[in-house]
C-alpha cells in the first residue's frame, strides 16, 4: 500500500527525470550542433537553446512514462529488484515461460524489422501519397506485430517444459534478449547498402543514410528508458522537489521562444545541425504560427507580424510600397535584375549561324553524382582521360553549378529549363512532373527530331515520372530489374554504353537530326571497387574508382561518335546533376545542403567546328535546355502561361564569334523543400555566394577569397545588404509554384 500511496510522487520523479534530460540532451545535442559549425556560436547557447525547445517534449514523456509505470506496476515501481522478486514469486514453470517469451519476444522484433523495412523501401520507391504510405506501413506494421506476438507467447509455452534452469534468471533473459536485438542491428546496418539492396539483410543499411538520422530517437529513446527505470531511486525525494525539477527547465524554453533564438548563429545552427532540435523546432514554430503563413515570431521563426500572413521572412516585398512584407528591417527598393545579354555584336547570330553545321544533332552525358575536380581541372588521380581528352577540344566551363544537390530536384528541372521552384514537382523524395513542365526531348520531338533515352537506374524512366515523356526510344536494357530506393551496388556503365552504341548503330534512327540523353549512375553511392581502377579502400578513393570506370565506358560512346559518319554534326554536352562530399562542412555524400563540393559540378560542351576554350565565369545548368535549342536552331518557348525557360543560351559562350565578351553573370541553386530536406537557395554573384532557407538569408561567403566557404560575412552589413536586396529582387522575378507537404 505504501507504493500505491506514493502514485502522484512516482508520476512526479518520471516528469523529473524528463525535465533533466532535457539538460542532457541540449548538452549532446548542442555538441554535434557545434561540430558542424565552422563559425560555431558558444557551446552553452546551443546547449541552454536547444535544451528548451527539447523540454516539453522530454517533461511530457517522463510524465506519460511515469503514469505508465503506475498503470502497469500499480504494485511497485519498476526495477532490478521489483523484476527479481515478481518472477520469484513464479513456479519454475513459469519462469521458464516468462524468460523464453521475451528471448522469442527478441527474436520477434528482428523479424519484425526486417519485414517493416522490406515493405517501407518498396513503399518509398512507389508513386502513392506519403499519407497513404504512412497508413499502409502503419497497418501491415501492426498486423504483423500481433501475429508475432502471437507466434513468440506460443513458442515459449512450447519450449518452456524442456528448456535448462537457466532460463529461470529473468535478468540473464533479458540480457539475452537485448544481445540479439543490439547485435541484429550491429550486424544489418554495418553490412548493409544506404540503397537497401543486395539482400534481404542489406535492407536495414539505409539507417546509415544522413536524411535518416537516428541520433534524435536515440536520445529519446534513453530519455524513455530514464524515465520508466529511474524514479525507482526518487522516491524518498519530496513531491515539491520533483516537481521543481521537472518545471525550472520550463525557464529554458520561454528563453528559447524569445531573446535565445533570436541570434541568428544559434538559430541556423540549431535548426540545421542539431538532430533533435531541428525536429522539433518545426513543430514548436507551427503550434506558434498564429496568422497559420507557416512562419513564427517565437522560437527564431523571424516572422515580424504574426497577425498578418501577408507578412513574413517568405513573403515577397513590394517595392516602396511602405510595408516591410519580408521582415528584413526595411521596405524593398525598386531594383531590376539585368538579363545577359544576347548579342555582342548584333551580328553575332548570323555570325555564329554560318558556322553551326547544319541538321545538328545532341548527345546529353549526364552523370549522377560527379564532382566538378576531375582530372582537366587539376585533380592528381587519372580518374577522367577520356573526358579531359573531350574538354581539350571543348569549351569548358570551370566553375558550373547544379540546380540542386538532390537528383530529382536538379535534372527534372535542367532537362525541363526552369528553376526547381518554378516546376510543378510535387511533394515527393523521388518528385513526379506533370504536364506543365515540358521537358526538352518533348520540344525536340515535337519539332521532328527522333529522340533517343538510354538509361540504368528506374526513375529515368519509369512511367509517371516525366523524364520519359517526348522520347521516341527508351533503352533501359542496362538497368536492374530490382528497384533500390537509392543507387546500388550494381555495375553497369558499360551496359549502359553498350545501350547507347547499339541505338546509335541503328541507320534508321541516325540518318536524321536526333537527341540522344545518356544518363550513368554509378558514381553514386554505393561506391563498388574496381580492380582496374583501385585508388584504395578509402571512401573517396572508392569514389573514385567509379568514376574511372564510368570514364572508360564514357570514352567508348566519345570513341564511336568520334569515328561516326555523324561526328561533323554531332554536339556533346557532359555534366552532372550535382557533386559529393567527402567530409567537408562535416558532410559525407550529398543532399541537404549546397556548399561548393555538392553543388559545382562540370560542364563541357563540344560543338563541332568551335575552338576550345575555358571560361572561368560562372554559369548553371539551368542553361542546358536553351543552348540545345540553339543548337537546332529552334525557337525559344512563347513565354506564356508555363512555356517558359529560365536559363539564357551559352552557343555565344561556345562558338565565341568576334566582338563576344563573356560576362558575369547570376548563378541560382535552388532547391526546393521536400519530405527529406529543407529548402536551400544559393545566390552567386561577382563571387559573393548568399545562402538562404525558405526567404531567409543563412550565410555569405566570398569564394574568390574563401573558396572551401569557412568565413561567414553575412554580418557584415556593407557586404551583405546588397547582396541580399539582389538576392531578394531576383526571387521576385522568379515564376514560383508553391508545393506543400500533403497534410
Amino acid at each position: 500500500m505504501a507504493e500505491r500511496a506514493s502514485y502522484p510522487r512516482r508520476v512526479a520523479a518520471g516528469a523529473a527525470v524528463g525535465g533533466v534530460a532535457s539538460l542532457l540532451t541540449g548538452l549532446v545535442d548542442g555538441r554535434w550542433a557545434a561540430a558542424a559549425q565552422e563559425q560555431s556560436p558558444s557551446l552553452v547557447a546551443l546547449a541552454l537553446g536547444s535544451a528548451g525547445i527539447a523540454w516539453p517534449l522530454t517533461v511530457g514523456l517522463g510524465l506519460a512514462l511515469g503514469v505508465a509505470t503506475v498503470l502497469l506496476h500499480p504494485s511497485r515501481s519498476p526495477s532490478p529488484e521489483a523484476l527479481r522478486a515478481h518472477v520469484g514469486a513464479l513456479d519454475a514453470a513459469a519462469q521458464r515461460r516468462w524468460s523464453l517469451s521475451v528471448v522469442f519476444g527478441a527474436l520477434g522484433v528482428c523479424v519484425w524489422l526486417w519485414s517493416s523495412a522490406v515493405l517501407g523501401t518498396r513503399l518509398l520507391a512507389s508513386s502513392a501519397s506519403a499519407a497513404a504510405t504512412g497508413a499502409g506501413m502503419a497497418l501491415s506494421a501492426l498486423l504483423l506485430a500481433l501475429v508475432l506476438g502471437v507466434v513468440s507467447l506460443g513458442a515459449a509455452r512450447l519450449a518452456a517444459p524442456r528448456a535448462p534452469t537457466l532460463t529461470e534468471r529473468p535478468l540473464v533473459a533479458i540480457a539475452v534478449a537485448a544481445a540479439i536485438v543490439i547485435g541484429f542491428f550491429a550486424i544489418v546496418v554495418s553490412q548493409g547498402t544506404t540503397s537497401g539492396s543486395g539482400g534481404p539483410l542489406a535492407l536495414f543499411g539505409v539507417l546509415k543514410r544522413q536524411e535518416l538520422d537516428l541520433r534524435a530517437p536515440g536520445l529519446l529513446l534513453a530519455v524513455a528508458a530514464a524515465a520508466y527505470a529511474l524514479p525507482a531511486l526518487l522516491l524518498r525525494v519530496p513531491l515539491a522537489a520533483l516537481i521543481a525539477l521537472a518545471l525550472a527547465p520550463a525557464g529554458l524554453t520561454w528563453r528559447a521562444g524569445g531573446a535565445a533564438l533570436e541570434e541568428r548563429r544559434v538559430a541556423i545552427a540549431l535548426e540545421r545541425d542539431a538532430p533533435l532540435a531541428k525536429l522539433l523546432l518545426p513543430r514548436l514554430r507551427k503550434a506558434f504560427d498564429a496568422d497559420g503563413d507557416g512562419f513564427a515570431s517565437r522560437f527564431g521563426g523571424g516572422d515580424c507580424n504574426d497577425a498578418d500572413p501577408a507578412i513574413n521572412p517568405g513573403a515577397e516585398d513590394v517595392p516602396d510600397d511602405g510595408i516591410d512584407q519580408d521582415c528584413s528591417g526595411a521596405d524593398a527598393r525598386p531594383i531590376v535584375i539585368e538579363k545577359p545579354e544576347q548579342e555582342a555584336p548584333k551580328d553575332a547570330k548570323a555570325w555564329v549561324d554560318a558556322r553551326l553545321p547544319k541538321d545538328m544533332n545532341v548527345v546529353l552525358i549526364t552523370i549522377d553524382t560527379l564532382r566538378y575536380d576531375l582530372g582537366y581541372m587539376g585533380y592528381e588521380r587519372p580518374v577522367s582521360p577520356n573526358i579531359d581528352r573531350l574538354a581539350k577540344k571543348s569549351t569548358v566551363f570551370e566553375q558550373a553549378y547544379a540546380l540542386a544537390s538532390y537528383t530529382s530536384k536538379s535534372l527534372p528541372p535542367m532537362l525541363i529549363g526552369k528553376y526547381t521552384s518554378e516546376t510543378h514537382r510535387g511533394w515527393s523524395h523521388f518528385n513526379r512532373f506533370g504536364p506543365q513542365d515540358t521537358f526538352v526531348q518533348e520540344r525536340l520531338q515535337k519539332a521532328g527530331i527522333f529522340t533517343m533515352s538510354v538509361q540504368g537506374y528506374w526513375y529515368f524512366f519509369m512511367k509517371g515520372v516525366g523524364f520519359e515523356r517526348g522520347f521516341d526510344v527508351i533503352d533501359s536494357s542496362g538497368a536492374p530489374k530490382a528497384i533500390a530506393v537509392e543507387s546500388d551496388k550494381t555495375v553497369n556503365s558499360d551496359k549502359i554504353t553498350d545501350a547507347a552504341l547499339q541505338q546509335l548503330g541503328k541507320p534508321e534512327q541516325v540518318s536524321k537530326p536526333f537527341f540522344m540523353w545518356v544518363h550513368y549512375v554509378d558514381p553514386h553511392a554505393e561506391y563498388v571497387r574496381h580492380e582496374k581502377h583501385d585508388f584504395g579502400r578509402d571512401s573517396r578513393a572508392l569514389y573514385d574508382g567509379e568514376v574511372a570506370f564510368t570514364d572508360e565506358h564514357v570514352g567508348r560512346l566519345l570513341d564511336f561518335i568520334e569515328k561516326s559518319q555523324f561526328s561533323d554534326r554531332t554536339a556533346i554536352i557532359i555534366t552532372s546533376d550535382h557533386g559529393e562530399a567527402f567530409g567537408e562542412h562535416g558532410m559525407i555524400r550529398h543532399g541537404f545542403e549546397i556548399w561548393e563540393e555538392l553543388v559545382r559540378v562540370p560542364f563541357v560542351i563540344h560543338v563541332p567546328g568551335a575552338e576550345p576554350r575555358r571560361i572561368k565565369e560562372r554559369r548553371g545548368i539551368i542553361d542546358v535546355v536553351p543552348t540545345i535549342l540553339d543548337l537546332y536552331r529552334l525557337p525559344a518557348p512563347s513565354g506564356e502561361g508555363t512555356d517558359f525557360i529560365s536559363g539564357t543560351s551559352l552557343l555565344f559562350d561556345v562558338m565565341n564569334p568576334p566582338g563576344h565578351e563573356v560576362k558575369s553573370r547570376i548563378v541560382f541553386v535552388d532547391m526546393s523543400a521536400g519530405p527529406n530536406n529543407g529548402e536551400r537557395q544559393a545566390f552567386i554573384e561577382n563571387d559573393l555566394k548568399l545562402m538562404a532557407s525558405a526567404g531567409r538569408p543563412t550565410a555569405l561567403y566570398d569564394l574568390a577569397n574563401d573558396p572551401g566557404e569557412k568565413k561567414d560575412l553575412l554580418d557584415d552589413k556593407a557586404k551583405s545588404d546588397p547582396v541580399v536586396e539582389r538576392y531578394r529582387a531576383f526571387r521576385r522575378e522568379l515564376r514560383e509554384v508553391v508545393v506543400k507537404p500533403p497534410r
